[in-house]
């Protein structure tokens, strides 16, 4: 990348960087360049849009509110992602004794707002169905598959933000693999194959 494209698109560490100074332009520049990309991991521990979208506010706010005690040293990305999974948790905690509501099953099903469709129509452009199947892991083995392969962290970084070790890392990302190429290899999406094998490949390499 040349000068001119550094000016014009700086990278995160110098926005946040930026952010810490007093700039509320370089701010909005990371979320605006990091929200969907955590919506879509953030779909693997949220059952519906509102909770994610709760989810990406109150995660950027805590950044915003914390950003003078960024370590440039890590990748911002790795900063924000480790944010949201400890949010993902607790949040979670705090519902598991929640009780279900009496009309569950006939509960009228959201329709898509314009953030989840904005993301619906990037998949069908991308070819991104396997994200779909990879939802129907355990939040834990989505979110690592996401961190490696989408977000590109290296191990180590995820380890961090996961809280677990590279060890710990590298064996969830074995069995998440594993399980989601049975998914793939299953005869209800047998007819798809052809679509997601580019990106089955690069999911295949550690």
């Amino acid at each position: 990348m040349d000068r001119k494209a550094i000016a014009r698109h700086p990278p995160d560490e110098e926005l946040a960087a930026r952010a810490a100074a007093g700039s509320r332009a370089a701010f909005e520049e990371l979320v605006s360049r990091h929200s969907p990309r955590l919506f879509f991991f953030l779909r693997g521990r949220c059952e519906s849009e509102t909770d994610i979208e709760d989810l990406i506010q109150e995660a950027f706010l805590r950044a915003f509110r914390s950003i003078d005690r960024y370590d440039p040293r890590w990748k911002f990305s790795t900063w924000l992602y480790t944010t949201a999974v400890r949010l993902a948790v607790s949040r979670h905690r705090s519902r598991r004794a929640e009780p279900l509501p009496l009309d569950v099953e006939t509960a009228e099903c959201p329709s898509p707002g314009p953030q989840e469709t904005l993301i619906r129509k990037e998949e069908v452009e991308a070819g991104a169905n396997i994200w779909e199947l990879a939802r129907a892991l355990k939040p834990s083995e989505y979110e690592a598959l996401w961190l490696r392969y989408a977000e590109e962290m290296p191990v180590k970084d995820i380890a961090r933000t996961m809280k677990k070790t590279q060890v710990g890392i590298r064996a969830l990302l074995h069995r998440s693999r594993l399980k989601l190429g049975k998914r793939l290899r299953s005869p209800a999406h047998s007819a798809g194959l052809r679509e997601v094998r580019p990106v089955e490949q690069k999911i295949s390499v550690l």
